[in-house]
């Protein structure tokens, strides 16, 4: 793959879905509640990884597993947005998110856990993605995995990526994100939850974070990014001796799905430029920052 080519990333989303959200008064338990408005868009961590890309002057590619009307939808959206997909057709019909917006109070999120993947898809799917793999390219694999899917399907992809000479990131979660993470990406980016989650025990202080974070990184050999919401972000790698925290740019919240996805993006463009690490986080906040102005799905303009 020519220089130009090793910067057009591959971000696979093997769990995307359409989301929906559903403004009301307010969340009646035991009693109606009426939807006074709905908005639909493609989301789920990959698509919004690859929009924040975009966004940023990038031309990524998506794959995803796409089914039904639901995924044709979806494909839609996508090109709507300027975005190049290679889909991978599936028997089930992607699923919607839906997100209930209050006037007052907290918002709630329903994902169902659909679509299931049949053991023919699964095998055509590493097979398809197999193709997709070629000397130089990053591959960023985005979001929880399907529950029909093997948990150590990242771990088997990233090795397969890593023979063919890939540069692979990794941002999911639980046993998946174990087990993935044994196999050595160049990055990984958990959340403070996640974080956590694999040391397996709480993180109280920042000092607890950054020794974790540092841990994380001689397992991989590579790069933990770690998004602290509010308090901004972490950035650590052990063999070269980097830890740097940064804080989150102050900004009115609107709404908090897709921060994380947005700071992955400026980072991961910021490394395949060849930007120093040291303005890899700021660049990274500040995408994060804007991504919690605008409402879920939306991008804020150019200036």
């Amino acid at each position: 793959m020519s220089g130009d080519q090793s910067r057009v990333p591959l971000i696979v989303a093997l769990n995307p879905a359409v989301d929906a959200e559903w403004v009301v008064e307010e969340v009646r338990l035991s009693e109606k509640t009426e939807v006074e408005s709905e908005r639909r868009w493609p989301g789920g961590k990959g698509i919004n990884v690859a929009r924040w890309w975009r966004w940023l002057g990038g031309r990524p590619w998506l794959f995803l597993p796409v089914g039904g009307t639901t995924g044709r939808e979806l494909l839609a959206g996508i090109r709507r947005e300027g975005l190049r997909a290679v889909p991978f057709s599936l028997h089930e019909p992607t699923r919607v998110n839906v997100i209930v917006t209050p006037r007052r109070g907290p918002q709630l999120r329903l994902n169902p856990l659909w679509p299931r993947f049949s053991a023919l898809e699964a095998r055509r799917l590493k097979q398809a993605l197999s193709a997709q793999f070629q000397p130089g390219r990053w591959v960023l694999f985005s979001g929880a995995l399907p529950k029909s899917l093997r948990v150590d399907t990242y771990a088997e992809l990233i090795r397969m990526a890593r023979r063919k000479k890939c540069q692979t990131v990794l941002d999911c979660d639980g046993e998946a994100f174990r087990l993935g993470v044994a196999e050595g990406p160049i990055l990984v980016k958990p959340n403070e939850f996640e974080l956590a989650q694999w040391a397996g025990r709480k993180l109280t202080t920042p000092a607890a974070e950054a020794v974790a974070a540092t841990r994380l990184s001689r397992q991989t050999g590579g790069w933990v990014l770690v998004s602290l919401a509010r308090r901004g972000g972490l950035l650590v790698n052990a063999t070269e001796r980097f830890v740097r925290h940064e804080a989150a740019v102050a900004v009115t919240v609107r709404n908090t799905v897709g921060a994380g996805d947005a700071l992955l993006a400026a980072v991961c463009r910021a490394m395949i430029e060849g930007v120093p690490p040291a303005e890899w986080l700021r660049r990274g906040l500040a995408a994060g920052s804007m991504a919690v102005t605008v409402p879920p799905g939306c991008l804020p303009p150019k200036t």
